[in-house]
């Protein structure tokens, strides 16, 4: 999506006020850190030096803590309960809460404890899992919430200060804050996944288990990160923990809160960016690029060495990009008004803009400039064909469903528990009695018509007889379905 960064002007910038401090400490000959007078106790203007650093981290840590809860959850399980924790930061007065996906994905009960004591339950769970994000709304009824503000993750840099907060191991140690540095920006972990999008702020700041979904901090007292997970052998904090970037958490939430899940736009190509290829030993183009390379030997040595653009090697047939006119072997340069360079940047920008959404690309084809116009489909769609190749499926016509019994491998794709047994629901036919009824890619049949669904071929066949005698025109058919957010009940009618 094509989006303008709005530059906040400030009248005092604390990282520069905080350089100008360091810089007068580490460099003026009478404080010589190095030097063996560097034990004598601090002059008064050093100590003055020493307490603006202070405020600076002082004040980013009072302006957002109030806003910073803790999130414990909890879920049925045999012979019990049980709980979690996670942390999370109100950023919307009506009662939004920010926190991960896997935080409170899959659980019965979230309870939301503020800075000040205050206790809500939640009420509604907004889920995005590719970005693990989610949002947990809370009834302040009347009550005024704290919230904490957003900032442009854009314009951190490497090397900036910042600020962990959240609730590590246990409430007993709510409002804790850690601080470091952001060591990486784009890092990409692969937690999230086959279809996730990785973009993380990596930071030293320490985080551990019961942070994720607690902010991490800029020292103008902003998010701009939503702490998600840690590199551990140990399970406990080394040193490098990843947030999800506020500007991604902007989009999510603004798409969560009006549309209540994120829809993105889908393309159906493979690619990768001429930089990154050029870069790519001989052995990673013949291991990941085989096909491509075995069709087209001499394609780098063909393009010209200054070109910049991101490569089509594949086109998935019937989708977007193959109905607007691209090809295999196109070199994009454009997508609307932004010039390319990696392909990470076009995913970006297609996952940011809805499906149906009208795209014009400029691609280099056969040494000439030529445009292609896409318009662009629906991912969860495309995910759900994705879905229907790995194991034998079942249609239910009459309701627009494809539906399968729960394997471990659809189970781990979908973010369930590989001991999770059901059918699922694989794809929703548009414009089917199913879709405007509200069943969706990824839900578990529990029941239909009173009458429990096994995860197994025999429930699929007490499925299939029950649709068959249903009437869907008056009485609908009542199904209770689980997902991630939740169980609910359904009754599937045929429009009017």
């Amino acid at each position: 999506m094509n989006r303008q960064i709005q530059k906040v002007h400030r009248p005092i910038l604390p990282s520069m006020v905080l350089w100008a401090v360091l810089s007068a400490l580490l460099l003026s000959p009478s404080s010589d850190l190095f030097a063996a007078e560097a034990a004598q106790p601090l002059s008064e203007s050093e100590k003055s030096m020493a307490a603006q650093i202070n405020n600076v981290f002082r004040r980013a840590a009072a302006i957002v803590s109030p806003a910073v809860v803790s999130i414990g959850v909890s879920k049925a399980v045999p012979g019990g309960e049980q709980r979690g924790l996670g942390s999370g930061v109100i950023i919307d007065k009506r009662g939004y809460v920010i926190t991960n996906h896997h935080v409170v994905a899959n659980t019965s009960k979230i309870e939301v404890v503020l800075a000040d004591g205050r206790q809500f339950k939640g009420v509604e769970r907004l889920l995005d899992p590719d970005t693990d994000l989610a949002l947990v709304r809370i009834e302040p009824k009347g009550q005024t919430l704290p919230t904490a503000r957003f900032g442009d993750s854009e314009q951190a840099e490497v090397g900036d200060f910042v600020l962990a907060i959240g609730s590590p191991f246990s409430e007993g140690l709510a409002q804790t804050v850690t601080s470091g540095i952001i060591s990486y920006k784009g890092r990409q972990t692969h937690i999230l996944g086959q279809w996730g999008y990785e973009d993380f702020l990596q930071t030293d700041a320490v985080i551990n288990r019961g942070n994720s979904g607690g902010p991490l901090v800029n020292l103008y007292g902003e998010v701009i990160g939503i702490n998600s997970n840690i590199f551990s052998p140990s399970g406990y904090s080394t040193g490098y923990g990843f947030a999800v970037p506020s500007n991604i958490a902007k989009y999510v939430v603004k798409k969560l809160i009006e549309k209540k899940h994120v829809q993105r736009g889908w393309l159906g190509v493979y690619m990768v960016g001429l930089d990154a290829l050029r870069k790519m030993s001989k052995e990673d183009r013949e291991s990941g690029l085989r096909k491509f390379f075995t069709d087209n030997p001499n394609l780098l040595e063909e393009l010209p060495k200054s070109l910049q653009g991101v490569l089509v090697t594949g086109v998935n047939p019937g989708d977007p990009a193959e109905m607007g006119g691209i090809k295999v072997k196109d070199v994009i340069l454009q997508i609307n008004n932004t010039k390319l360079t990696t392909a990470k940047e076009l995913q970006d920008i297609i996952a940011r803009l809805d499906p149906g959404t009208v795209v014009k690309f400029i691609v280099r084809r056969n040494g000439s400039e030529i445009t292609c116009e896409v318009t662009l489909g629906d991912r969860d769609t495309a995910r759900g064909r994705y879905v229907q190749g790995l194991t034998p499926k079942e249609k239910t016509a009459k309701l627009g469903i494809t539906i399968k019994p729960l394997t471990p491998k659809l189970a781990r794709f979908f973010e369930y528990n590989e001991n999770l047994h059901g059918l699922i629901i694989v794809s929703v036919q548009p414009g089917s009695a199913a879709e405007k009824s509200g069943l969706k890619i990824g839900d578990i049949l529990i029941s239909a018509d009173g009458v429990k669904i096994q995860g197994s071929q025999e429930g699929v066949e007490r499925l299939k007889a029950i649709v068959e005698k249903a009437d869907l025109t008056k009485k609908g058919l009542e199904m209770v379905v689980h997902n991630s957010a939740g169980r609910r009940t359904v009754i599937v009618k045929n429009a009017k």
